[in-house]
C-alpha cells in the first residue's frame, strides 16, 4: 500500500503576526490527515465510538522544520505503525506541494479503549490488518 497523501491550501486565518501558519495550525493538519486516512481505509470514529471502542491520542510530537506562509500549496502524508502490543502510531510528515521540501513531521501515539471491556486497551483487527498491509 502506497503511504496515504491529502492536500491543503493554507488559509489566510491560519497566518499569524509573522506572516507565517501558526504552530497550532499544524496539529489541525496532522489531524486531519489522520483522520481522512482511517475512514479511507474504511475506519469510521463515529461507527467505533457507537460500538463503544473509542480511539485515543496519547501523545503527539511535531519537528519544525520550515515555515508555511499564506497561500502555500502542501501535502501531509499519513502512514500506520505498530507501537507496542496496545498502541498504533502515525508516521506523518508535511511537504511543500512545489518543490516537496520537508516542512514537519509528526509521530503520534494512539490506543482504542474496549467500553465493552472494563474499558481495557487494545488494538482492533481492522487495524492490525492494516499495519500488516503496510508493513
Amino acid at each position: 500500500m502506497d503511504i496515504y497523501k491529502l492536500e491543503f491550501e493554507v488559509r489566510d486565518n491560519e497566518v499569524d503576526m509573522q506572516g507565517v501558519v501558526n504552530n497550532a495550525n499544524y496539529f489541525n493538519y496532522f489531524a486531519h490527515a489522520r483522520h481522512k486516512f482511517l475512514k479511507e481505509m474504511g475506519i469510521s470514529f463515529s461507527e467505533m465510538s457507537d460500538n463503544k471502542q473509542y480511539l485515543f491520542l496519547t501523545s503527539t510530537s511535531i519537528e519544525f522544520k520550515k515555515a508555511l506562509k499564506a497561500e502555500d500549496k502542501f501535502y501531509v502524508t499519513c502512514e500506520l505503525v505498530p507501537e507496542g502490543n496496545i498502541r498504533i502510531a502515525f508516521k506523518q510528515e508535511l511537504r511543500h506541494l512545489s518543490d516537496d521540501t520537508l516542512m514537519a513531521k509528526s509521530h503520534n501515539v494512539g490506543v482504542c479503549i474496549d467500553g465493552n471491556n472494563r474499558n481495557r486497551p487494545y488494538v482492533p483487527e481492522i487495524l492490525k490488518n492494516l499495519i500488516a498491509k503496510t508493513a
